[in-house]
């Protein structure tokens, strides 16, 4: 990969964040930053704009990932990636509204991450 594409992960669980920072940084992409809130997903953004993001949908102390993700959309296009571990049908028709968005289910499995990272990306270019 030339050009190393940016990453923020937005994850509440520590050890989630520590797992997918590893994964994705072995995989050859740079993390912008692992918060843990709705509200430092937000500042991280206009900090350190990435060129995607993981979203955790269920965030503690927090407006939830697809709130989060809604007010990204104001100002931002960047494709994002909901992880999650549910799928009815509330979250899903929710999701479903919001442009450039992808779910993956939880637990993650690597190849499922980079695969979709990777097609994702391209597409996006």
């Amino acid at each position: 990969m030339e050009d190393k594409k940016k990453i923020l992960i937005v994850e509440d669980e520590a050890i989630n964040a520590m797992y997918l920072g590893r994964l994705l940084k072995s995989s050859g992409y740079e993390i912008t930053g692992a918060v843990a809130t709705g509200e430092s997903a937000i500042a991280s953004v206009e900090e350190n704009c990435p060129d995607i993001v993981l979203m955790d949908i269920n965030l503690r102390n927090s407006i939830d990932g697809i709130e989060v993700t809604k007010i990204l959309r104001e100002k931002y296009k960047f494709p994002i990636i909901f992880l999650s571990g549910y799928d009815d049908q509330e979250i899903l028709s929710r999701i479903g509204s919001i442009l450039n968005t992808w779910k993956l289910n939880k637990p993650i499995v690597e190849k499922n991450l980079t695969d979709l990272l990777q097609e994702v990306l391209a597409n996006h270019a």
